[in-house]
């Protein structure tokens, strides 16, 4: 049983990091995108969502209980923002679908990791509420 949390700890560590690889692509891959040519076009709610998203893994990285739960707001409020949200436009080159995609199966194994196997105790607050 120990040895099956340690490998959970591992592999969430390493969908961490792949998560990180995976975001750092996707900007680099639209650069119009991520960094505007003209300051009025910064897109303050996407900082923001980036900035969320940083704190979210760094917080799902040391197990900290706020981890899970700003991870789950973060991929929430993805969703809502791509249904209700502007359109934007997007590369449509393979290599960009490719890591939307693997960003999505990354996001969703790890809420899979952290609400569905015996590791979800690893997050329980200190009074234990969560």
């Amino acid at each position: 049983m120990v040895d099956d949390i340690i490998l959970q700890k591992r592999t969430l560590r390493v969908l961490i990091i792949s998560a990180l690889l995976v975001t750092v692509c996707l900007i680099f891959l639209n650069p119009d995108l991520a960094f505007p040519s003209d300051s009025s076009q910064i897109d303050y709610f996407g900082v923001l969502a980036v900035l969320f998203f940083l704190v979210s893994l760094v917080l799902l990285f040391i197990f900290h209980f706020w981890g899970k739960i700003f991870f789950t707001l973060y991929v929430l409020e993805g969703l809502v923002v791509r249904w209700y949200g502007p359109e934007y436009i997007e590369p449509a080159d393979s290599i960009f679908l490719l890591f939307t995609y693997l960003e999505g199966m990354i996001e969703g194994a790890i809420l899979v990791l952290i609400f569905l196997t015996p590791m979800k105790n690893l997050f329980k607050s200190v009074k234990g509420y969560l």
